[in-house]
């Protein structure tokens, strides 16, 4: 590149001589020279640029194939670990991690309660088997003590262990023991997910969460930020009992030997099209919360029972619920409501005792409300009203003043994404005139 220029100099020298040769008369002028100059400058900048730009494209195209070079390195150690692409090490398809909580409660009402625990230390598994195959799992000890003795409130419990298949692409199915896709929390109910020390009545109670189910499940992608999800699982099994075991909490198989003898099957539509936004809607359909009218004496379930002790079956059942999730910049803002539509035959279910556990219980639900505001990355406020009835289909005898009413205000702060500090101050108001206010702390983690 630099021929052109030094043959330029050297013919600009040749006729500056040539000139001087040739006599006085042809000698060029100052101007003239000085134009010259400018004109070989001008080149020179010219053939500068060129030179430049070459070595600029040269260095790109070392960068290329260092990248290129990095790339095989990495596709080698793939092929060496596991002999394929889609093969990698044991250790590298298989992923352990876990949360927990501990939280403290200090209450007043008619008996003052202040207590300390941990109230749940959960490890997680889960392993690839290929880009289309993978398993998860969920082991869970609740309250830390588990043992023969009476005080000890503890037990060990698998919430999840399942098999996914993705057999088409956006779609998969599910089989084993799953979280029902329902509400807001229950399958995403980790401590640092979550505003307030303790969950919200209404997904612990109505949907209840955490609710965990043997069966199938059918999800997928629809476009334009729709999801489904379908599921064919075990159902609620209703018992007279003692008191407690004719709400729906306390109704949960949980996989643990569950009665079949009547299926139950949920379904959700969800959209997240829109940043920030999530919009939920559910249902589940029980075609007999008394498992055709089964008892096991094996493991003491009565059935269900009328106050004449005769047995009582057929009673089917709807939950419905809707949400709002939505988050923008440093606001957010959630609401639920879930109901329970149940046969009125409920209502003739009777204790052991001979009291009247169902009078009531063929309408049941819970709604909640709750803003907040974070003002850092790590630091964040809330405000939450919620509002339940688990007898709120009658007015009469036990069923009288069932509602609850709760309001708490407090704070979130995260140590990291993955750990969190609580403190909320709850003021609740029950019918009943038992009202149980009070303060809570609890700290969270997942990793």
């Amino acid at each position: 590149m630099f021929r052109r220029f030094i043959s330029g100099v050297v013919g600009g020298l040749f006729i500056v001589g040539s000139v001087t040769g040739s006599g006085a008369e042809a000698m060029p002028t100052v101007e003239e020279l000085w134009q010259m100059v400018q004109a070989q400058q001008r080149e020179l900048e010219q053939l500068r640029e060129q030179l430049n730009s070459t070595r600029s494209q040269t260095s790109h195209v070392e960068i290329q194939m260092q990248e290129n070079s990095e790339r095989i390195e990495a596709v080698g150690e793939v092929l060496d670990r596991g002999g394929s692409l889609g093969r990698a090490s044991w250790a590298d398809r298989t992923t352990i991690g876990g949360y927990g909580e501990m939280l403290y409660n200090d209450r007043t009402s008619a008996a003052s309660s202040k207590e300390l625990d941990i109230q749940r230390f959960v490890l997680f598994f889960g392993h690839e088997f290929n880009d289309d195959l993978r398993f998860y799992s969920e082991l869970e000890i609740e309250h830390s003590l588990i043992s023969d003795d009476a005080r000890a409130p503890g037990a060990v419990e698998l919430e999840q262990a399942y098999l996914e298949w993705d057999y088409s692409r956006n779609h998969r199915v599910a089989a084993g023991m799953f979280l029902v896709p329902m509400g807001i929390i229950n399958e995403t109910h980790e401590p640092n997910t979550f505003y307030g020390v303790e969950r919200n009545r209404t997904e612990s109670r109505i949907i209840p969460s955490t609710y965990r189910v043997n069966g199938i499940k059918f999800a997928g992608q629809l476009g334009s930020g729709f999801s489904y999800d379908l599921g064919i699982h075990e159902g609620l099994f209703f018992e007279s009992g003692n008191g407690g075991e004719l709400t729906i909490r306390d109704s949960r198989q949980a996989g643990a030997r569950a009665e079949m003898d009547d299926l139950a099957y949920t379904a959700r539509l969800r959209y997240t099209g829109i940043p920030g936004l999530e919009l939920g809607l559910s249902m589940q359909y029980q075609s007999d919360m008394t498992q055709s009218g089964s008892t096991r004496s094996n493991i003491n379930r009565d059935g269900v029972l009328d106050s004449l002790g005769n047995p009582i079956s057929g009673i089917n059942a709807i939950l419905t619920e809707a949400h709002i999730a939505y988050r923008s910049g440093a606001w957010g803002f959630k609401a639920l409501f879930a109901e329970w539509n149940i046969d009125d035959k409920i209502e003739t279910v009777a204790n052991n005792d001979g009291s009247n556990n169902g009078l009531g219980r063929d309408r049941q639900y819970g709604y909640y409300l709750e803003p907040s505001f974070q003002l850092t990355d790590k630091f964040g406020l809330f405000a939450r009203y919620e509002r339940s009835d688990e007898r709120a289909g009658s007015t009469l005898g036990v069923a009288r003043n069932s509602a609850s009413k709760r309001s708490l205000l407090g704070m979130n702060y995260w140590l990291t994404d993955n750990v969190v500090m609580k403190l909320d101050y709850q003021f609740e108001d029950d019918d009943k005139a038992s009202d149980l206010d009070g303060f809570n702390l609890g700290v969270g983690w997942q990793f």
